[in-house]
């Protein structure tokens, strides 16, 4: 197969290449783990890892833990969306309303979700929908500004054909703005999706117990149990689901919004 400068591959290859670089690294693992060469402490072995994860589940844990931690990142999603497109697409579309929130919005954005920890526990409380708010916080503004950019990033011939047929500003945004843009909006939702699921262990580590439980709650189980198995096994699920919703999205893009 001849490689070439961002050449592109066929979907059996790229298929192909990605299961043997998944493989190649699994190999890798057990040589270094079965062969003694690094610590458990470190790196847990497969086996190590797979009782780790059986144990959370004859707890009777680990399903409705997923679910829970699947359900606060929808429902967090689902406000994002609700909120931050309308915003963006305001934004994107009129210069004034972009003049008037953007600087306010790139000033939160650069502010860590982390250091605001405690306004949301003081103002909402770390249980349910302090969880849902702080993972709202943690992209809502990532979501408004790739928005913006997605309307601004619509071709202007389309403004001007849609203007010389006489277009008022209702049909430009709703005719023409907005379905210029749905593709990279629905970019911009994977994004903030991915965020989330990063969060999401944080949100769960530090607030996290038996009556709200989460994938984050079961990561701190195994930190204070010092079961590495447990702990790997938790943070390798969290990326498999991060990453299963991720290719679902990609899947809905390539196949409904490929325009």
């Amino acid at each position: 197969m001849k490689i070439s400068i961002r050449g592109q591959l066929s979907k059996q290859a790229e298929a192909l290449i990605g299961f043997a670089g998944v493989g190649t690294l699994v190999a890798i693992w057990c040589v270094i783990t079965y062969g003694g060469y690094m610590p458990p402490k470190f790196l847990p072995s497969p086996t190590a890892m797979w009782k780790g994860g059986l144990w959370f589940f004859q707890q009777h844990w680990l399903l409705l833990s997923m679910w829970r931690s699947f359900r606060r990142v929808s429902l967090a999603l689902l406000l994002v969306v609700s909120i931050g497109t309308p915003i963006g697409m305001l934004m994107g579309a009129f210069a004034p309303v972009d003049a008037f929130f953007g600087k306010a919005i790139n000033g939160f954005k650069s502010v860590p979700t982390t250091g605001i920890t405690g306004l949301v526990v003081l103002w909402f409380g770390f249980e349910e929908r302090g969880m849902i708010v702080f993972l709202f916080l943690g992209a809502i503004f990532f979501m408004i500004i790739m928005v913006r950019n997605a309307v601004a990033a619509v071709p202007p011939e389309y403004v001007r054909v849609a203007l010389d047929l006489g277009a008022n500003r209702r049909q430009m945004v709703w005719k023409v703005l907005l379905p210029g843009a749905v593709p990279r909006i629905w970019e911009a939702i994977t994004v903030c999706n991915g965020i989330m699921w990063t969060y999401i262990v944080l949100v769960e580590y530090l607030s996290g117990n038996k009556e709200t439980l989460g994938l984050g709650y079961l990561l701190n189980v195994g930190v204070h149990a010092f079961q590495p198995g447990q702990v790997f096994t938790m943070l390798a699920l969290i990326a498999v689901i991060s990453a299963l919703t991720d290719f679902a999205f990609q899947g809905i893009r390539r196949t409904f919004l490929d325009w």
